[in-house]
């Protein structure tokens, strides 16, 4: 049990999260140095391709700032303990060297010594302030200047020398603060972006087998069950997939079934009403021979309640044939425009006796305009026949049966109703379901709908297309 749990936990959805969110932490304490190693890497690399620059010849002679600095202090260190003129000689080599600077060094008495070349806006003499302006107007400014302790130190009291160099002649470092800022944020955006992209393809696969398992919902396959999805990885969705899967074996299984426990009680329907005709006649002839016998009143009220219950079950096994067929698509119906008026009029003729004989008021007030349907004329009839013996079984308490037209649902209506107890009534309960359901699938064939309204007072039924 715990290393089947184990195998579902490393095949689930939470594990590989996990899995990308471990990486994360780990990668994150790694990410910023390497990110800053990068980026001073890409500086270095920028910095040495400017330096081989073949556009500026002066870039081998000044370099950049840093290396112009490093070499003006070490001149200025290696003046220790020396005389004035060898450092003014010293400077005049400087210059033949770097002859596009501009060279001057201030004595500790702060006279302004030798010039290379001769400047206007210097001062003979330099007093504090004068010294703190200078040093504040060249910071960053142009040309680029670096201030010297002559001797390396201000403790050697020797005065200090200065180099200025129009920054067009000198290397543009790359190696600086925004450089460096620049290019780590870019890295560091490159290895977040590549964890954001991670979590992007797992949240996508997840949408994409979410999506094609709603897709088999809703797509049906030819037996009009969901088709089967594709079953990925064994995680939780996996196994949701097979979970889907085995589920319409099973209705596959179940429709397989139905479908043949529907074939065999067609058959078997079909077999009973067929094998219930013989005895039935046989019973209809010995009942039809006895009613020449002479018999007592009871014997002759025994007769009719027979003949009468033979009636209904030979009207209850025709039915049960009539909805196999309709049930299995073999009843055969041809839809011609006709007057269903005229077989209306023409079935109440034959019904007529029979509602004398139940003491029905028979009222017909059907307009003398054809109302031209597209129905199959037997069937109509078989229809007209259900709702009448129905009519007459239920509702003769009524002592009424009307025919008429009305307007229902924007479309003309045949109107057939009585004056019975109702369809809620016990009496009308039994008995009248099986020949309803035929008239409905009947009248399905054939485009048409019923539509009742039933109350204690009576029933109107209301027939009319389903759609014009």
């Amino acid at each position: 049990m715990k290393m089947r749990a184990k195998i579902k936990f490393r095949n689930s959805l939470l594990s590989r999260y996990l899995v990308i969110i471990g990486i994360a932490l780990v990668f994150i304490p790694i990410l910023i140095p390497v990110s800053f190693l990068a980026s001073w890497g890409t500086n270095q690399l920028l910095h040495w391709g400017e330096f081989k620059s073949p556009h500026n010849p002066y870039n081998k002679l000044y370099g950049s700032g840093n290396n112009l600095a490093a070499a003006w202090h070490k001149e200025a260190g290696l003046l220790n303990d020396k005389t004035p003129e060898e450092i003014d000689s010293k400077l005049r080599d400087l210059k033949q060297l770097y002859p596009e600077t501009s060279l001057f060094w201030v004595d500790a008495a702060g006279n302004t010594r030798l010039q290379l070349p001769e400047q206007d806006t210097l001062p003979e003499v330099w007093s504090l302030k004068d010294t703190i302006t200078f040093m504040k107007a060249r910071v960053d400014a142009d040309p680029f200047t670096v201030v010297a302790f002559i001797g390396g130190n201000s403790t050697t009291d020797q005065g200090f020398m200065v180099l200025e160099l129009p920054r067009k002649y000198m290397i543009k470092s790359t190696v600086n603060s925004q450089g460096d800022t620049r290019f780590y944020g870019f890295f560091l955006m490159l290895m977040l972006s590549f964890f954001l992209l991670l979590s992007y393809f797992f949240i996508r696969d997840i949408r994409k087998r979410l999506l094609r398992l709603e897709s088999s919902t809703t797509q049906s396959n030819n037996n009009g069950l969901p088709s089967k999805t594709i079953v990925g990885r064994p995680d939780e969705i996996g196994r949701l997939e097979q979970a889907f899967n085995r589920m319409v074996d099973e209705l596959e299984v179940s429709r397989k079934r139905e479908i043949e426990e529907e074939t065999l009680r067609k058959d078997l329907i079909s077999n009973l009403s067929h094998d219930l005709r013989t005895p039935l006649t046989v019973l209809g002839s010995h009942l039809y021979s006895l009613r020449k016998e002479p018999l007592s009143e009871q014997g002759q009220q025994s007769l009719f309640l027979m003949e009468s219950k033979m009636g209904d079950l030979d009207s209850l096994i025709d039915h049960l044939l009539s909805y196999n067929l309709l049930s299995s698509g073999r009843y055969k119906v041809t839809r011609v425009n006709q007057d269903v008026l005229r077989i209306v009029r023409s079935s109440a003729a034959a019904w007529y006796p029979l509602w004398e004989k139940n003491h029905l008021e028979a009222d017909i007030d059907l307009p003398d305009i054809p109302l031209l349907w597209e129905v199959d004329e037997q069937g109509f009839r078989r229809v007209l026949d259900n709702l009448f013996q129905n009519l007459i079984r239920h509702a003769s308490s009524g002592g009424y049966v009307g025919l008429a037209t009305a307007v229902r649902q924007n479309a003309t209506a045949l109107v057939i109703s009585d004056h019975g107890p109702g369809l809620n009534a016990k009496s009308s309960a039994k008995g009248a379901g099986l020949g309803l359901l035929i008239v409905d699938m009947l009248l399905h064939e054939m485009g048409l709908t019923r539509e009742t309204e039933s109350s204690s007072s009576g029933t109107r039924i209301y027939i009319y297309p389903t759609s014009l």
